[in-house]
């Protein structure tokens, strides 16, 4: 359970340590939430880039894998980061 906890607490901090590096400088400092509905809409849209920061041992005993998705490592962030483009709408999917 204590592994569970802070493999949990990890995965969070690479997630916003990721939306922080993406962000323009000039940005907000509120996170933008979307929800499934609109996000189905939009899936393979060239205006978006849709990453699955799932941790490896998640995402691969998951039954879903995301249509256009591009999973990144969230324990790596500095080895994708810099190939994100920063003129699109970028959505970050995690879960636990």
């Amino acid at each position: 359970m204590k592994t569970r906890n802070i493999r949990f607490w990890l995965v969070a901090a690479c997630a916003l340590l990721a939306a922080a590096l993406l962000l323009p400088r000039n940005a907000g400092a509120e996170i933008e939430r979307i929800e499934k509905e609109e996000l189905s809409a939009k899936l393979c849209s060239p205006q978006i880039i849709l990453l699955d920061v799932r941790t490896g041992e998640v995402w691969e005993k998951s039954k879903i894998k995301i249509k256009c998705s591009r999973r990144v490592d969230p324990y790596n962030v500095e080895s994708w980061v810099a190939t994100i483009p920063k003129d699109k709408q970028i959505v970050l999917y995690c879960c636990s």
